[in-house]
């Protein structure tokens, strides 16, 4: 997969599940204050990043709450109308089914053996009534393909794995390295021509 047209990759900001620690998949949480700073600084460096190149864009975001508020501040640093916005379920997050809501620590009680079942088969693997990394990175493909086809500048607001595994697959790396891959939210990504830039966002206005 190619990319002929700059593609920027943010995930949404920071929630109260994310300072639990508590896994959200399918269900949401509402962003922390840091979680709208941090969209806010997001928006700033976004419509920085766009300006030096004015032009047709597609603003798309995952339609899970999170990822919503998170795109509408970014928005509103763009000067964007909401009806902007365009939701596609395929960039929502791998969903974790009975997991959802219960930290690492919970699920390791019921599931003793969780956590070396999924290192063990980190594509087949699935959480009981969730979905697997292969099941992810297939309906993950297939936005991508048509992010690709479109060839116009994109602006995507996901999540920490869906994010990963969509620049997981424009750099052509397998279910172990997409889970590893940085998941920030104070910065997001440009990438274009197999190139990947790394923008951060500063949480403080510019004075």
């Amino acid at each position: 997969m190619k990319l002929t047209a700059p593609l920027y990759l943010l995930r949404h900001g920071e929630t109260a599940w994310n300072i639990d620690r508590r896994m959200q998949g399918s269900k949401d949480s509402a962003l922390t204050e840091r979680g709208r700073i941090q969209a806010a600084a997001m928006g700033r460096a976004l419509a920085a990043e766009l300006a030096r190149d004015p032009g047709p864009t597609v603003f798309l975001r995952s339609p899970l709450g999170r990822t919503r508020e998170t795109a509408l501040i970014i928005g509103r640093e763009l000067r964007l109308d909401d009806a902007e916005w365009c939701d596609d379920p395929r960039l929502a997050e791998l969903r974790y089914g009975d997991w959802e809501g219960s930290t690492w620590a919970e699920i390791e009680v019921r599931h003793p053996d969780a956590m070396a079942t999924w290192r063990a088969d980190p594509e087949g693997f699935c959480p009981p009534g969730g979905e697997t990394h292969f099941e992810l990175r297939r309906r993950s493909a297939a936005a991508l393909a048509d992010i690709i086809a479109a060839g116009t500048r994109t602006v995507v607001v996901s999540h920490g794995v869906s994010g990963a595994v969509l620049r997981g697959l424009l750099h052509g790396l397998d279910a172990r390295a997409m889970f590893v891959l940085e998941k920030p939210q104070d910065a997001f990504f440009r990438l274009m021509d197999g190139r990947e830039e790394r923008i951060l966002a500063a949480l403080e206005p510019a004075q």
